[in-house]
């Protein structure tokens, strides 16, 4: 009964996370880079508890032949836990980072520690380094304890920098979900530490998981399905706050429109013009800077926000974006060009609104494309060979 007391609430997280773990499998798109990191981080975290509920079940048995079993066990549980925890920082840097690459020196840096806690953890049957297994099948923290709680705990720190770093770029109602699941970890192995025996860590993080999951599928309203960048809905949402709760209110923004467009879809129909969306946004994010903030207006507009306070920022952007598409052009071997039509100012508290700041933005954009139609005779970012 009290081996039972000490693993009920792993059980639970355990049944809990598997219930969404497979409802999550059926109903998110497993190609979408976060979700599979999510389902990935659940299925360790799955194994983690199971690893850590067998060990308690095992720990102070008589039986001779369960104490390599113990070991085994351990072992599995102590090298798991901070490849958990370095999972979950991909995840969140995934999700704060969408064009973001953990480049190759920082990924072997940030792989060292786990290499170190692995070879320690071998060892441990041994030497006694993370635990130590008594000749009456008892368990007890190794001389070297610590270093395998600090490099996990190493991996909980940074996703919650990286959070706090980005917070500017993370909806709120996602930015709440994602400081939670680093921080109730935390706690929990805090008290897990202190407290001898308890079981807290990783059903506190099962729990945080489905609590994420909710959020992942609040994310699939907040980001446009064709093209992975913000709704409009998102775009409104993010504005109107900055409005009312920033006191220096001045940002770029540019409204861009895919020239074409209909001729695009007209001669080779919806799917190829929605190949066109998803590059025209791949080449404009590609010329971004991470602070900066693309949404998906309707159909082909786009607008940007940029931190700055001068026009010549904001055409410098757009001479990125026209040189990228150009690029682009010259190697497609598309029978039609990809360009834009941008209109583009400085948001000051002088617009009475930002309705009134959108529409004049707007209708600047819709003066280049009347221009540019003229001047090429009404056909505009297509050519017909």
């Amino acid at each position: 009964m009290q081996v039972f007391l000490r693993i009920d609430i792993n059980l639970a997280a355990l049944v809990l996370l598997g219930v969404v773990f497979l409802i999550a499998y059926q109903s998110l798109d497993r190609q979408d880079s976060i979700n599979k990191k999510f389902l990935t981080t659940s299925l360790v975290i799955m194994l983690e508890l199971v690893f850590e509920t067998l060990t308690c079940m095992i720990n102070r048995r008589p039986e001779l032949w369960l104490i390599p079993v113990s070991e085994l066990m351990h072992i599995c549980l102590f090298i798991t836990a901070p490849l958990l925890t370095y999972s979950w920082y991909k995840f969140n840097y995934s999700w704060t980072e969408p064009d973001g690459i953990i480049f190759k020196t920082r990924r072997i840096l940030y792989f060292i520690p786990i290499v170190i806690n692995t070879v320690l953890t071998v060892l441990s049957p041994i030497y006694g380094f993370i635990f130590n297994i008594d000749s009456a099948n008892v368990y007890h923290r190794g001389s070297l304890f610590l270093v395998s709680a600090v490099i996990t705990y190493f991996y909980l720190i940074i996703s919650l920098i990286q959070i706090l770093k980005r917070k500017g770029k993370i909806i709120k109602q996602e930015w709440i979900p994602l400081i939670a699941f680093g921080i109730l970890p935390i706690i929990g192995g805090i008290l897990q530490s202190l407290f001898y025996g308890v079981l807290l860590m990783w059903s506190c993080t099962a729990f945080s998981l489905v609590i994420i999951y909710y959020f992942l599928q609040q994310r699939m309203a907040h980001l446009d399905n064709l093209t992975g960048v913000w709704t409009r809905g998102s775009f409104d949402y993010y504005i109107s706050r900055r409005i009312h709760h920033k006191a220096d209110n001045k940002f770029g923004l540019i409204y861009a429109d895919l020239d074409g467009l209909k001729q695009i879809n007209d001669q080779y129909g919806h799917s190829e013009g929605d190949k066109a969306i998803q590059t025209a946004v791949g080449l404009i994010r590609s010329v971004l800077r991470k602070t900066d903030i693309i949404a998906r207006m309707g159909g082909d507009e786009f607008a940007v926000i940029m931190e700055c306070d001068s026009k010549e920022a904001l055409e410098k952007t757009i001479e990125r974006i026209n040189v990228s598409f150009e690029a682009y052009n010259k190697t497609s071997g598309k029978r039609y060009r990809l360009e834009g039509s941008f209109g583009t100012d400085i948001f000051d508290m002088k617009y009475a609104s930002i309705e009134q700041f959108l529409n004049h933005v707007d209708n600047l954009m819709y003066s280049q494309k009347r221009i540019k139609k003229a001047d090429l005779g009404g056909s505009v970012g297509f050519d017909s060979f």
